[in-house]
Parts: structure tokens; C-alpha cells; sequence
């Protein structure tokens, strides 16, 4: 049987790989995936996944989603820089919750990807179109994915009772 020390070390472990594991796939991935679009594609060409439901479309968004602060790409680096930070911050409460672990890994890797467009090209690139949607991206989907977990590790936290919440300082 394990010592607590020797648990407490081995879940450390698990999840630091878990974050850089999940963060890198997902960065790489998208750096591939945009790179094809963008060799492959003009703007505003698509191509056809499910009909006209589901399209690859290259396009270059230079706001936010639904064009919000279009050309204010110094904001949103800025913004990226800042959730940057604050994981950084909270690195010490992030690493011994799986849950966070993986919201942070998410969200990390959707901050990323995109601020990395916002970088070198100036805009973001969005290739996943939907007829009924805005076009987005895979940081995108990132970016929602962590977000959900984080909401969902805040509501699980408010549901515990008071005398049993734990705050982990390490």
C-alpha cells in the first residue's frame, strides 16, 4: 500500500502529463490542421463535409467570436497573456485536481492556438463552418471544452458542504 506522500507525488505526476500531454496534442493538431486549410484553400473556399450542413471554410477572423472588437488583436493578446498568467498563478491549486487539470489543459491549449494566429498572421483562422453557425476552430473547441469543465468544478465545489471543502496547499 502506498504511503500518502508517495500518493499525493504519483498524482502530482499523472497530472503534469496529463496537462502538457493534452495541451500539446491539441496545439499540434491545429497547428497541422491550419496549416493544410491554409495551403490548401483560398478564403472564403470550402469544402463539402456533410453537404451544405458541414463545410471546411477557410476564413480569417480578426475579432472575436461574432466579430466582436474586430482588429483588436493587441486585446486579445493581451487577454491570452493574462489566462496565461493566471494559470501560472494557480498552478498549485490546478495540478492536484484532475478536473482542473484537464479544464486548464483545454484552456490552455485553445489560448494558445489562437494567440499564436493572432501572433504571426494578425487574425485567427476558422475552418470549421456550420450553416447555422459562426465558423470556428479547434482552439475554439478548446477553449469551450475547458470552460464547461471549469463551470462544472465551480458548481461541483459550491455543492460540497462547508465542513468539507478542502483547500489544498501544497
Amino acid at each position: 500500500m502506498a504511503s500518502p506522500r508517495t500518493y499525493r507525488l504519483m498524482n502530482f505526476i499523472e497530472n503534469n502529463l496529463a496537462l502538457v500531454l493534452i495541451s500539446i496534442t491539441v496545439i499540434i493538431v491545429e497547428r497541422i490542421v491550419k496549416f493544410y486549410i491554409t495551403e490548401s484553400l483560398r478564403i472564403g473556399e470550402s469544402i463539402p463535409v456533410i453537404g451544405s450542413f458541414l463545410m471546411i471554410t477557410r476564413t480569417e477572423n480578426i475579432g472575436a467570436g461574432f466579430g466582436v472588437l474586430a482588429g483588436q488583436s493587441i486585446i486579445f493578446i493581451a487577454a491570452a497573456i493574462l489566462v496565461l498568467l493566471l494559470i501560472v498563478y494557480f498552478y498549485n491549486k490546478i495540478i492536484y485536481d484532475r478536473l482542473l487539470v484537464f479544464a486548464s489543459a483545454f484552456i490552455l491549449a485553445g489560448t494558445v492556438g489562437n494567440m499564436m494566429d493572432r501572433i504571426f498572421f494578425g487574425h485567427v483562422i476558422d475552418y470549421i463552418d456550420f450553416s447555422f453557425w459562426p465558423t470556428f476552430n479547434l482552439s475554439d473547441i478548446s477553449l469551450v471544452v475547458g470552460a464547461a469543465l471549469l463551470l462544472f468544478y465551480m458548481y461541483r465545489w459550491q455543492q460540497e458542504p462547508e465542513k468539507e471543502k478542502t483547500y489544498i496547499h501544497y
